[in-house]
């Protein structure tokens, strides 16, 4: 008999697939999270395309609505660095620029001009740091932008614009300590306003510049220790949350109104002040000129040049091709209006707008980064503020006629004729209506600084002469006419604070005596002269540099740093006020027998000794008129009559 068994069914186990899909599903968790833990690398010359094309080859592809403000600067600074990324870790914002945000902010929120917020970018960061995705491009823009403000930033704190320790009389923003920017011999670098914020960084730029950008070291960033775990505000204190990303596109950004505070203490990345006296104290002389770094510029200015132009003007009056600019609102950047059109014409004609290559559109009404541009070149010329705004001011110089022009260069032509053909080799020369003064080496300006000017009742007279003697901590003999008007009732209401002050009488022997009643009255009826010691306090600053001449006219130093930031200049009683006396006299000086270092110089402008050098080298002065003059790149300049000496009231702008 034979049974049939039929062969048993093997069924498979399902362990091993389980345990294959775990091991596979812990896998991809494993690699998915190892992936967002992993900082994407950016190449190292990604945006150098982007920064060539930008700042080299095409300017007027600059993508942003934001103007560059100080493209020579920021051409320089990417130059050396090989046109690389200087505010960014990878795709991250770097933390020197969150706390170059931070500075940014505060500074903004204490200056009640919205032309901080324009100048410093903040509403475009403000912007594109909460809204933009990741893109190459766009951290290229962010990045130029970035250093456009921090040098925009440097050269406020520069002219005192931003005060950290609220001196009286300059503006400062309270509750705040307000870092500020110092000129070293390697550039502008941020400074604690506290000696014991931060531990000094090297901040000179290597060969190729690429290891440091200005104070910040870019190798060594993430061995520095840093603490951002509490930030201080005017009502308590503010948490890490609300700070700015440091991811930009990330989308927490913090909007600049919420963020009001900054560091208790600087981040340790933040360099000190190098102190020429004293290496190790970490404090900034409050001078704030910064070194010495020598300009190499043409100087121009002779009367064919302005013999050139007279002949354009007189042509450009005679061919009927100028017309007014039509009334209208004011026009910046962005703006769509009819009289866009007029004035992009307008500034071809003068010669602001290039009326050639790619991107030269006169048909268009819209307000462009190109008509920007120009608009911005032709109140260079003339003495406006760079804004790029066509208001009030810029509309009233665009419609002066051709024919008003033209007899403002022939006044000018006369003023320069009346100087020497050669000036010498070298000189200074002091353009009252320019606000400006020049020192030049060979037909070159080695130095440019903003003066301030006499008042139109105190007008600078001009004169033709040299520097005789510098003087450092100088005295100041009170005038005959300062001392009764001014002086003397100040002191008779307050002798104890006008001796404070340095304020003595001095007798016929020369010496001082106290501000008594019987001394002021001595002084007032002629006996005795009132002469204020030297030091911190005085009138004439630190630096006094005497020119021969009959009208007691010199040029000096000053303790009101804050009209150096203005425009208009024109608040001394005639003398020349000199926004950076300790480098024009190491320039001066350098020359003359002794040790004139700026370290020596910053030696002898401390406590109240006064020190006079008698100078051997003939170095001219001119203090000159010049509302017209071409400078060394050939281009027109014209400044208000604010003397009223062309006899054109069109050009008065009172």
């Amino acid at each position: 008999m034979s049974y049939f068994i039929p062969e048993r069914r093997k069924r498979k186990s399902p362990l091993p697939a389980i345990f294959l899909g775990g091991l596979c599903a812990f896998a991809l968790y494993y690699a998915f999270n190892a992936n967002q833990q992993t900082v994407p690398v950016l190449p190292e010359n990604a945006v150098r395309p982007h920064l060539v094309n930008w700042l080299e080859d095409n300017p007027d592809a600059w993508p942003a609505q934001d103007p560059i403000f100080n493209p020579v600067a920021v051409r320089r600074i990417y130059r050396r660095t090989d046109y690389r990324l200087l505010w960014f870790d990878n795709y991250n914002l770097s933390d020197t620029a969150n706390d170059l945000l931070k500075q940014l902010t505060a500074s903004s929120s204490g200056n009640p001009s919205s032309m901080v917020d324009y100048r410093y970018h903040l509403g475009y960061f403000d912007r594109t740091l909460r809204d933009t995705p990741q893109r190459l491009q766009m951290a290229a823009v962010l990045d130029v932008l970035l250093t456009d403000a921090f040098i925009s930033y440097a050269q406020d704190t520069q002219l005192d614009k931003l005060r950290p320790d609220g001196r009286k009389n300059q503006p400062r923003l309270r509750g705040r300590d307000i870092t500020p920017v110092n000129l070293t011999d390697g550039g502008f670098q941020m400074a604690s306003a506290r000696s014991d914020a931060a531990e000094e960084i090297l901040y000179a730029a290597n060969d190729t510049g690429r290891q440091y950008f200005r104070g910040y070291n870019r190798e060594n960033r993430s061995a520095q220790t840093i603490d951002r775990s509490r930030y201080v505000t005017q009502g308590g204190s503010y948490s890490r949350g609300s700070s700015y990303s440091s991811s930009y596109g990330g989308g927490s950004y913090a909007p600049r109104y919420s963020t009001r505070a900054y560091p208790q203490s600087y981040p340790r990345v933040m360099p000190r002040f190098r102190n020429l006296q004293d290496e190790g104290t970490g404090l900034a002389p409050a001078h704030g000129e910064g070194m010495l770094i020598e300009e190499n510029t043409p100087f121009g200015s002779d009367a064919q040049a302005l013999r050139e132009q007279l002949a354009r003007y007189r042509d450009m009056a005679a061919t009927g091709q100028w017309r007014p600019l039509p009334a209208g609102p004011a026009m910046t950047l962005g703006a769509k209006h009819a009289n866009v059109v007029h004035l992009r014409n307008m500034l071809a004609l003068y010669g602001d707008y290039p009326s050639y290559g790619y991107g030269a559109d006169f048909s268009s009404n819209k307000f462009d980064q190109r008509l920007h541009e120009a608009v911005v070149r032709f109140q260079i010329r003339h003495g406006l503020k760079p804004d790029g705004i066509v208001g009030k001011q810029t509309r009233e110089r665009m419609n002066m006629s051709p024919s008003a022009r033209a007899h403002i260069i022939e006044t000018n032509i006369r003023r320069r004729e009346k100087l020497p053909a050669d000036l010498g080799s070298r000189f200074i020369q002091v353009n009252v209506p320019g606000y400006t003064l020049n020192y030049v080496e060979h037909d070159r300006i080695k130095l440019s600084m903003n003066v301030v000017v006499g008042k139109k009742v105190h007008q600078t007279p001009e004169i033709n002469t040299r520097v005789a003697r510098v003087v450092f901590n100088p005295t100041w003999t009170v005038p005959r006419s300062i001392l009764v008007n001014e002086i003397l009732p100040k002191a008779r209401a307050n002798p104890h604070g006008m001796e404070n002050m340095g304020y003595r009488v001095v007798n016929g022997s020369g010496d001082y005596l106290p501000l008594t009643s019987q001394n002021l009255k001595s002084a007032a009826a002629g006996g005795f002269l009132m002469r204020q010691k030297g030091g911190e306090q005085n009138i004439l600053g630190r630096v006094k540099f005497e020119i021969p001449n009959s009208d007691d006219i010199y040029l000096h130093d000053t303790r009101a740093k804050s009209l150096f930031g203005l425009t208009d200049r024109d608040y001394s009683h005639g003398c020349v006020r000199l926004a950076k006396p300790r480098q024009l006299a190491e320039i001066l000086l350098r020359d003359e027998p002794g040790d004139w270092s700026r370290y020596r110089i910053e030696q002898l402008t401390t406590g109240d000794e006064t020190t006079e050098v008698k100078m051997s080298q003939n170095v001219k002065v001119y203090i000159t008129y010049w509302t017209a003059w071409v400078d060394g790149q050939g281009r027109m300049h014209f400044r208000p009559d604010i003397y009223g000496k062309d006899g054109l009231a069109a050009n008065q702008f009172n």
